[in-house]
């Protein structure tokens, strides 16, 4: 007998709406816990993002880079940016984006979002399922 779906754990889109700052810095993202996987992470831009000399972001929990130098300089509003780094995030932690700027973009409002899936053990004693059998 398989593994009831209900006891399985899915994938799910986690995402947080930050503002980036106006220089190279870290915006906080989503919260993530232990256990969970991260299949693939980016960011949207949210505002036109004006032409200056480098802006790119990386898409990190400070342990993997999911997404890598993603580039968002001159791109108009609603843009999305993915990386598909894949990884495991060990301990809670967050999905954050560290942004490479030169020149001055003023700050920038965007969604940081990550597809994960908690790959923590999900199956139960064979003891509790023999007691919903019986019961």
């Amino acid at each position: 007998m398989g593994i009831s779906q209900s006891l399985r754990h899915e994938p799910i889109l986690v995402e947080r709406f930050v503002t980036l700052p106006a220089t190279s810095g870290t915006a906080v993202g989503p919260s993530v816990g232990a256990g969970t996987l991260v299949l693939a992470a980016g960011l949207e831009v949210l505002q036109t993002v004006p032409d200056i000399t480098t802006y790119t972001v990386n898409i990190t929990d400070g342990t993997t880079t999911f997404g890598s130098s993603l580039n968002i300089d001159n791109v108009p509003a609603g843009t999305i940016r993915a990386g598909t780094t894949a990884g495991l995030v060990a301990t809670a932690d967050t999905i954050d984006a560290v942004s490479t700027i030169s020149g001055s973009p003023g700050t920038i409002r965007a969604r940081i979002w990550a597809l994960v899936c908690d790959v923590q053990d999900t199956s139960r004693p064979a003891e509790a399922a023999d007691r919903d059998v019986l019961a």
